[in-house]
This record gives C-alpha cells, sequence and structure tokens, in this order.
C-alpha cells in the first residue's frame, strides 16, 4: 500500500494524504467487517476514487477520472440524493450517497472531520 500512498494524486485533497489513506484503510476495515455497511461502502468507493485506484464513480453509473471539478459534481450528486431533490440521480441508496457525501466533502476541505473515525495514535 506505501507504493499506492505515494501515488495519491495529493493536488485535489484539501486534507493530509496521511490522513486520507488512514481514511481509505478505516472505511476498507469497517465494511470488511460489515458488508452491509453502505455508508462504508459508499465513503470507500468514494475514497477509492478520489485516490486513483478506481474511475469507477461513486454516484452515477460509468468511469470518470477523479478531477477536483468531478468532486464538486459528486458532491452536488450525493447531496441531491441525501436531501432527496428533483434532479437527484435515481437508484442510489441513501445511506451509500451519505457516506460519498461524507468523504467528498472531507476530502476537499468543506468538513472539519472525515467520514469514519481514525486512530489518532497510528504509526507513522
Amino acid at each position: 500500500m506505501d507504493a499506492l500512498y505515494r501515488r495519491m494524486p495529493v493536488d485535489r485533497l484539501r486534507v493530509p494524504a496521511a490522513d486520507f489513506a488512514a481514511v481509505l484503510n478505516a472505511a476498507a476495515a469497517r465494511f470488511a467487517a460489515d458488508r452491509s455497511d453502505r455508508f462504508a461502502a459508499g465513503v470507500l468507493a468514494c475514497a477509492q476514487w478520489i485516490a486513483g485506484i478506481t474511475e469507477d464513480h461513486p454516484i452515477r453509473d460509468g468511469r470518470e477520472p477523479c478531477t477536483v471539478e468531478g468532486m464538486e459534481s459528486c458532491q452536488m450528486m450525493a447531496d441531491a440524493v441525501v436531501y432527496e431533490m428533483p434532479h437527484a440521480p435515481s437508484g442510489i441508496d441513501r445511506r451509500w450517497a451519505l457516506g460519498v457525501a461524507g468523504m467528498v466533502s472531507w476530502a476537499r476541505g468543506a468538513a472539519r472531520r472525515p467520514p469514519v473515525s481514525i486512530d489518532s495514535h497510528r504509526a507513522a
């Protein structure tokens, strides 16, 4: 995983890369522990997209490389699902969208807290 973190496109992150990596790992662990956890699944899918692990868009169908503009668009779509707006993408689980919204909002620096808790005493 260290090689992945060194390749991570930090230009689109507004949080420390080490914290982002810790959140990605925490989301993966939480989802591995409970595969029915749609919130953790959304956080993980979004984190993997932001990190460039996948180009699968976390909210809409299709593949799209993550960009700063794409993150803003993803935030708006996820929020539209969460708040049940008429223009929201259809067929998206609300808990999944909440996880995506939390991840992208935090990674963009719009939210102060990460969407999943991380061990503040982790090894560097």
